[in-house]
């Protein structure tokens, strides 16, 4: 027998996906949600309307959102809710979290399942656990309980790095001063050295001749298979990125063509080109960027990445919201969303080596100053930021 609900005019809990509502949100934002409950959390969650709704999510910089959110409280006094802003809130009703914007994805996974926790606490036959489900590496909401997390493949489109794996793509070299030549020298690296120039070389001879490739080396057999557009890699990727972090290990190699009946070997794991290329990038720069490039030169986003193929470093959708929107440096991007320079240098040598960002070379992009950026405009994953996921062609070259 169902235990009593404590909740207001709380809808029942769902045996299915948890039911979000979204206040104060124009059709793109809840579009965006919609992108993260289906593509990170096997469709966990679904939005729905308030009345129908197990937790409310509430925009407080919408228009008249603090009014929103009091008519909210007496429609539902101890309704789940989550609260996001541009600014810093304090929050002492028991049934309201609090998400800062920009909002990383975690955090509001993380705010959702703490709500949803508290409901199965209400109703034990509401849905199974949260060890049961596949919501990528959720962390808790500090203050509540620890749950176990699921094993995450660092190649899953939707990648939450923990400190150690953040460590492994971006590093955690300190930023530099622009103006002191020893600390510029620090942030170049040069990909020819290493297995990320091998395979992007191996790519482009592979395409030219429409021929199949084996890089040959100390590493792992792998192999360009252009018909299929794979690259099979008889290793782990733990196994791999020794081979990819140390320079001039592709000294003595050689790139040989491959029979066109050629199939993979039964151990051999399967990569898209540019998921591949992608993370040796990440591997080898470590936030660094390649040699030559102009620290002060904007910047432009070809087309938007396929966020859902490829590792996500943090901030890497901001960045490539900013620079959709307009080309701007690497230092006036770290500047503008107040994040550390490697985080910004980290995607631009991903995105440059798969050729979706590079340096514009318009007269007109260096004119004029990018206007600088206002909170307001930083919303996070919602509004501007995951606009750009329609993936149009913004090629400012």
């Amino acid at each position: 027998m169902k235990s009593t609900k404590s909740m207001t005019n709380l809808a029942e809990p769902s045996l299915g996906p948890t039911r979000l509502a979204a206040i104060g949100m124009d059709q793109r934002q809840r579009n965006a949600l919609h992108m993260i409950f289906s593509s990170r959390c096997n469709k966990r969650y679904v939005l729905t309307e308030e009345a129908s709704s197990e937790i409310c999510i509430l925009d407080l910089d919408s228009f008249g959102g603090d009014q929103k959110w009091k008519e909210f409280r007496e429609r539902h006094p101890d309704w789940p809710l989550i609260l996001v802003s541009i600014n810093s809130l304090e929050i002492s009703d028991r049934h309201t979290l609090f998400v800062q914007k920009p909002i990383p994805v975690e955090r509001l996974i993380a705010a959702i399942e703490t709500h949803r926790r508290n409901l199965v606490a209400v109703d034990t036959d509401s849905g199974p656990a949260i060890d049961e489900i596949h919501c990528n590496d959720i962390k808790p909401i500090p203050g509540e309980v620890p749950t176990r997390r699921k094993a995450v493949s660092t190649r899953r489109a939707a990648l939450l790095m923990s400190e150690s794996q953040e460590q492994v793509f971006v590093g955690t070299s300190p930023d530099i001063d622009p103006e002191d030549p020893d600390h510029v020298d620090k942030i170049f690296y040069k990909p020819e050295h290493y297995l990320q120039g091998l395979a992007q070389q191996a790519l482009n001879q592979a395409v030219h001749y429409n021929q199949n490739i084996n890089i040959q080396g100390p590493w792992p057999e792998i192999t360009l298979d252009i018909v299929s557009n794979k690259i099979w890699v008889s290793a782990s990727d733990r196994q791999l990125r020794p081979y990819s972090t140390m320079p001039d290990t592709t000294l003595e190699v050689q790139l040989n063509p491959v029979k066109t009946d050629w199939t993979p070997p039964t151990d051999a794991t399967e990569h898209s080109f540019q998921s591949f290329i992608w993370q040796l990038a990440l591997w080898a720069s470590r936030g660094r960027i390649p040699a030559g490039t102009n620290i002060h030169q904007p910047i432009y986003l070809r087309r938007w990445p396929n966020f859902t193929r490829l590792i996500i470093t943090p901030y890497a959708m901001p960045i490539a919201a900013l620079w959709a929107e307009q080309p701007r440096s690497l230092l006036d991007t770290a500047s503008a969303l107040n994040i550390p320079q490697r985080y910004v240098f980290a995607f631009y040598s991903a995105a440059s080596a798969v050729q979706l960002a590079g340096e514009t070379r318009r007269a007109v992009d260096t004119l004029i100053a990018p206007p600088a950026v206002r909170r307001s405009k930083l919303r996070g994953l919602f509004g501007s930021l995951l606009d750009r996921l329609r993936g149009g062609k913004k090629d400012h070259e």
